[in-house]
């Protein structure tokens, strides 16, 4: 790409110009037009940079070809623009394809690449301003000046839009914390004291709606009763707006159903959207006030309450000090209450457990209970076990730790002959739903519990004597004695392992270890649990898992597929639009070889409309589009395609019959069949021999199918596909329509072959009939159910023949693809319409507003920006109702049926529309619109 020296300073002219032109909502993609015209180029963009550490590109808008291109994201990594991270100007003068074959988003032809950064206010680089080029990039400095001064208003505008996100971010962060706030929240007009706004907690603590706070004179939210009057509260608002604020206080507040409560009131003066206001927080302290209340009442009860407990009772303050003790603790101690108070070490607990016990008083001072047990001494000098608790508590306003004691000799004695009891030992042995195995300090099995016999198979007596040793390999068993040596050491281990039962059955299981004294000596008790039936749940869980990903990937695919269709729809509508256009005027030439070759293209067209009809209809996950159909025309057309498919050593012949009723199929899926029959037959005869393939009429009384084995009868046209090769065996008959099923090597076949062509062929009502005698080849016949009396030659054809007339009346074309619209425009005005084109719906609805007498019909795009054409249809009726509208898409599936009912649509057609078929479309709505014109 090089410019005239001449024509440089023009370049640089017309980029100060386009970048102070470009405005709106649209500038970026603006900016990509105007550099890709100035620089006449194949590909402009402008990206934001994305990911943490920054390492894609989200492009902000794409100009090329003449159009603007959709938004993606796109990694840095395998493209040239790279190149840029460093801050700098970036070309690739030539060879771009060459030198980033990874590059998927270079464009076909791509020679050349430059690119420049776009900086933010502390210079880091936010994003990227780039062109491709068709041709070698010859004055590198003139396309760096042109993209340097595209760059500084693109950055401005990045660094605009990061503002415009931040502030509405903040925006919503504020009113978020405003709503979700546990306190009731006011916000009062800074002169008036007035509410001018109230969040849901204010709503919800006095009862009353947004709109009636909003209402509601300030001091009737206290009933306006002295002292708590309405000038009171203004008041309060004055001093806080002459600057003695922040203020708290305690307010009344009288609910709307009357309930009385208090509030603790702050009152501060805040900025609210650059205004100054007054704010109110309040936080409810009804039950506070009346817990204090009730505190003060109940000093005497507690009193009697700690005197009367039969626990002794301490309350030690944060020093560790005895500020009070029960009639219950000088009995126990023997001590009297004057001893103890003051004291800040134990006075029953032996002293060593001075250090341990101050510990836990801590630890309870920060809000934990704590209990310990100790060997306690009276003030004469015996001995008695004691159980004290530590409980936090406020006194007086002040943290301490009550402390309560109890005599629990009795207990421990209890305890003692509880261990020593091997009844009540055993009973909870053997209840246990988990294997017990208790191991000693000579890493031998002493005991196993029930449970363990109906896990692992094993009696009892078996481990115990050692046999359970010699039936589980050496490794296993050295893995369990390593564990039980670790466990007597003092830890406790948890692990899952596969296990293997009696009879050899693997299972998995969850073992947990703990060292144990058991006897008075040390032990290790393992607990075994059989979890082999949650791994199977789990792996259950993970095969699901692994579809849902399949199922959204084929999703993702469908949404590519369906947008690549709705772009060729708009290619094939120009395609098919100026064929007929040229076979006019070939026509009146006669000029019969150039009338041929356009017949041939127009075929190709046609067939390559359908295609993207089947697309589509894979991208909705739907079926395809049964219509009337000549199955020899069909299979004739597709013979012509399957000869490159197969190798040069195979023989095609036909043998289609002249006359035979029509079926109802759609022409693609007949296709598909015939192609997997015919692979199937080339495989069979290993690349060498001869395909038949023949249509004919048939009658069928008490025929078994089969693919699915049931019985059909009735009137057919089959469609079927001979081979030479060595026949099917009877067991691979049995099973070869059953999906993934493959007589072929791995890697040589998916074995979804002959399951599609059951699929398809039962989804159009017929049935697969297999002759074939091993040594003799094999004949697949597919019989599609006839329609008796049905014409192939539709509707359109005879439109066609009527094509060539000619039409009355004005027509608005609207369509945002500017090919679609010249050629809608050459071929409605030779059909001798009167044709206004608008590329845009605010023009059209513009051209209609200012005559709306004038048009006879409005044929528009349905994906447009801004404006759908759904939406056209709907401003069109608003402004002349009755007005023919017929809408035609790439996408019309997605429109529902009522949506066309409610912007009284007259006809939806899918692009690309035939023009034989739109002829007929335009003859039909002229017509009515005339007619209602009468």
């Amino acid at each position: 790409m090089s410019v005239p020296l001449g024509h440089q300073n023009d370049a640089l002219n017309a980029a100060a110009l386009a970048v102070s032109s470009a405005k709106g909502e649209r500038v970026f993609q603006e900016l990509t037009r105007y550099l890709a015209t100035i620089l006449d180029v194949q590909l402009a963009l402008i990206g934001r940079m994305s990911g943490e550490p920054p390492d894609t590109i989200r492009t902000l808008g794409i100009y090329g070809g003449g159009a603007y291109r959709e938004n993606f994201e796109y990694t840095l990594e395998l493209t040239p623009c790279r190149g840029v991270l460093g801050g700098e100007f970036s070309v690739v003068p030539r060879d771009v394809a060459a030198l980033f074959p990874r590059d998927e988003y270079l464009p076909r032809g791509a020679v050349s690449y430059a690119g420049y950064p776009l900086k933010d206010a502390a210079g880091r680089v936010a994003g990227i301003i780039a062109i491709i080029s068709r041709q070698p990039i010859a004055d590198a400095a003139l396309v760096e000046s042109v993209l340097k001064i595209f760059a500084v208003r693109a950055a401005a505008e990045l660094e605009r839009h990061a503002h415009e996100e931040a502030l509405a971010a903040s925006e919503a962060n504020y009113r978020a914390i405003f709503e979700a706030a546990e306190d009731a929240i006011f916000i009062h007009d800074y002169d008036s004291g007035a509410i001018l706004d109230v969040n849901p907690k204010a709503c919800a603590n006095l009862g009353y709606t947004r709109e009636e706070l909003r209402r509601l004179p300030v001091g009737e939210i206290s009933g306006n009763e002295p002292p708590y009057t309405h000038e009171a509260a203004l008041r309060l608002i004055a001093e806080v707006r002459a600057g003695r604020g922040p203020l708290s206080f305690e307010w009344p507040r009288r609910n709307k159903d009357g309930a009385r409560h208090w509030d603790e009131v702050t009152l501060k003066k805040v900025e609210v959207a650059g205004k100054p206001h007054i704010l109110a927080i309040t936080r409810q302290i009804t039950e506070h006030k009346r817990a204090l209340e009730a505190l003060r009442a109940s000093e005497a009860q507690y009193r009697a309450t700690f005197n009367a407990s039969a626990d002794s009772l301490v309350l030690r303050d944060a020093d560790f000090r005895v500020v009070d003790v029960n009639p219950a603790y000088e009995a126990m101690s023997g001590r009297r209450r004057e001893e103890a108070l003051g004291r800040n070490d134990l006075t029953m607990s032996p002293p060593e457990l001075t250090a341990h016990v101050k510990q836990l008083h801590a630890r309870a001072l920060a809000g934990e209970r704590v209990v310990f047990e100790a060997l306690a001494r009276r003030k004469d000098g015996s001995r008695f076990n004691i159980e004290t608790r530590g409980v936090p508590i406020l006194h007086q306003g002040q943290p301490h730790v009550l402390y309560i004691g109890r005599d629990i000799t009795a207990r421990k004695t209890e305890e003692e002959l509880l261990r020593a009891s091997e009844e009540q030992y055993r009973a909870i042995f053997d209840a246990s739903e988990d294997a017990l195995i208790l191991w000693n300090s000579e890493l031998e099995r002493v005991d196993v519990n029930p449970a363990y016999e109906r896990i692992y198979g094993f009696a009892r007596e078996e481990v115990l004597k050692g046999i359970y040793a010699d039936n589980v390999p050496p490794e296993y068993v050295e893995r369990r004695r390593e564990t039980v040596r670790r466990t007597l050491a003092g830890e406790r281990c948890h692990f899952e392992l596969e296990s293997v039962r009696k009879d050899g059955t693997p299972i998995q299981v969850e073992v947990r270890t703990i060292p144990i004294r058991h006897r008075g000596k040390p032990h290790v008790l393992a607990i075994a649990r059989d979890v082999t039936g949650r791994k199977a749940a789990e792996a259950e869980r993970a095969q699901l898992e692994a579809q849902l990903r399949q199922a959204q990937k084929m999703e993702a695919i469908g949404h590519l597929t369906g947008g690549i269709a709705h772009d060729f729809n708009n290619i094939l509508q120009s395609v098919l639009g100026n064929l007929t256009l040229a076979a006019e005027r070939t026509e009146a030439l006669g000029d019969a070889k150039l009338a041929r070759a356009l017949e041939r293209a127009q075929i190709s067209a046609q067939r390559a409309r359908e295609l993207i009809q089947q697309m589509l209809t894979f991208s909705r996950g739907r079926r395809g589009e049964p219509r009337l159909l000549s199955l020899p025309e069909v299979v004739g057309e597709a013979a012509k395609l399957l000869r490159p498919t197969l190798p040069s050593t195979i023989e095609i012949s036909a043998e289609l019959a002249a006359e035979v009723p029509a079926v109802k199929a759609d022409p693609v899926q007949v296709e598909q069949v015939l192609l997997n029959l015919a692979i199937n037959a080339r495989d069979a005869m290993a690349g060498s021999g001869s395909v038949t393939l023949a249509v004919r009429e048939a009658r069928h009384a008490g025929a078994v199918c089969t693919a699915c084995r049931q019985k059909f009868s009735g009137s057919f046209v089959e469609l079927s596909v001979t081979d030479t090769g060595p026949g099917i065996a009877d067991e691979v008959l049995d099973r070869m329509f059953e999906p993934f099923f493959s007589t072929k090597d791995v890697g040589k076949g998916s074995g979804m072959g002959l399951s599609m062509v059951h699929g398809i062929v039962h989804d159009h009502g017929g049935h697969v009939l297999v002759d074939t005698t091993p040594g003799f080849g094999a004949r697949f016949r597919v019989a599609f159910p006839a329609v008796e009396g049905a014409s192939t030659a539709g509707a359109l054809d005879a439109v066609a023949a009527k094509g060539k007339g000619r039409l009355a009346g004005s027509v608005l074309v609207v369509d945002d693809e500017d090919l679609v619209l010249e050629l809608m425009g050459d071929l409605l005005t030779g059909w001798g319409l009167e044709v206004t084109l608008k590329s845009s719906a605010a023009e059209a609805r513009h051209a209609f507003a200012a005559e709306p007498q004038r048009y006879d019909l409005v044929l528009t795009d349905h994906t447009m920006p801004r404006v759908t054409g759904l939406e056209l249809a709907r401003q069109i009726h608003r402004i002349r109702p009755g007005t023919p509208v017929i809408l035609y898409t790439g996408y019309g599936d997605d429109i529902p049926e009522r949506e066309l009912r409610a912007a009284k649509v007259c006809t939806l057609a899918r692009k690309p529309v035939a023009p034989a078929e739109l002829f007929a479309l335009l003859r039909t709505s002229l017509k009515q619109s005339h007619n209602t014109a009468k």
